[in-house]
Order: structure tokens, then sequence, then C-alpha cells
């Protein structure tokens, strides 16, 4: 992958970022890789680099199966998984996924619309 388009993804990461002051995280992830992500200077990471990793993949193995419900339920826009500590949201697009770490407060659904106007691609 070239340094252009890792650029590229960081900078739309950045741009998701800018949403809304509660989100903490954002990556951008396909073929179960995580390409590229930033994360609010302010924000502390929670978990340990072998966690962030697991969760990562994870996430990947998530979207997997949502696609064997595919034919009959149509596609999956976006998950969200609700912690003590944290949002976590996955945004389904056409080449991976777009995945985000929030404060418990966020307003999720705001966050979700704004991804989606966006329209985000490789």
């Amino acid at each position: 992958m070239s340094q252009d388009l890792i650029n590229s993804i960081k900078a739309t990461c950045s741009k998701v970022l800018e949403i809304d002051e509660n989100i903490r995280f954002v990556g951008r992830i396909k073929d179960r890789k995580l390409l590229s992500f930033v994360r609010r200077k302010d924000s502390k990471p929670l978990l340990s680099d072998e966690l962030a990793n697991l969760s990562h993949y994870q996430i990947s193995v998530k979207m997997n199966m949502e696609r064997m419900f595919d034919e009959a339920l149509g596609m999956t826009n976006w998950m969200i998984t609700s912690k003590d500590k944290v949002k976590l949201i996955t945004v389904f697009l056409d080449d991976g996924l777009l995945i985000l770490s929030t404060e418990p407060e966020a307003d999720h659904d705001y966050i979700i619309e704004e991804i989606q106007k966006m329209n985000i691609k490789l």
C-alpha cells in the first residue's frame, strides 16, 4: 500500500474524528487489517496493543458473520456495542469497515448519519 493512500485514509479518519468531540478513535479496516487510525489527543487508549489488535480482528469476524444474513435481511449498515466506558461503532463500507470508539454519552445516530453523508471510499 502506498504512503499516499495511507495518508489519504488517515486524512479521512481525521475528518470523521472532527464530527463530534465525543469520538475517541477512528480507524479504517480492510481485509481484516487496520490500515490507518487517528486518536483524539486527549483520549487515552483503554486497551493494550494486543487487546486492540484482537478487537480489530473480532470486528472483522463479526462483519463476515453478518454477511451470512444479507440475502434474507439486507446488507448490514452499522453495528454498535455499548460498554460502560465506551461505545464501539462499526460502519460497513463497500470496501471494508470504519471503526470508532466514542464516549458512552455520544449521539451515535448523529455520528453515523454524518459518516454516511461523507460517502467514504478507499
